[in-house]
């Protein structure tokens, strides 16, 4: 099965550090990652840019806005497609990413989420 991994963060807790501290933090990241690419079979993954537009419908009228929502401070840091054989494994191996191994994640509003990827053809 397929199975979406959405990292995020908060970009206020991130923007509170020096870059120095947030390097030192990400190189802390590399053997956790390496363990977690490693041991799941990725299939692709993609980090979000900063540039974000939204629009949504209110009122019958479509209202395009620039930006991400001002009244969210977390943000998506990383999207990763992996295999796994049921949620629970997807979950296990999700446990091995950065995001639940480093104690610093808490501190940064590090969180992840997984959901299993349904092909439409076969939802019905």
């Amino acid at each position: 099965m397929l199975f979406l991994f959405v990292g995020y963060y908060d970009v206020e807790k991130m923007n509170q550090s020096s870059q120095q501290e947030l390097d030192a933090v990400m190189e802390r990241c590399n053997p956790p990652l390496d363990t977690f690419f490693t041991k799941l079979n990725v299939l692709s993954e993609w980090h979000p840019g900063a540039e974000t537009k939204r629009a949504r419908i209110l009122d019958g009228q479509i209202q395009h806005q620039d930006g991400p929502d001002p009244d969210k401070t977390e943000q998506i840091g990383s999207l990763i497609v992996f295999e796994a054989d049921d949620l629970e494994q997807a979950v296990d191996l999700a446990l091995l990413h950065p995001t639940t191994q480093l104690p610093e994640a808490q501190k940064y509003g590090w969180r992840m989420e997984v959901r299993p990827l349904i092909d439409p053809k076969e939802a019905k």
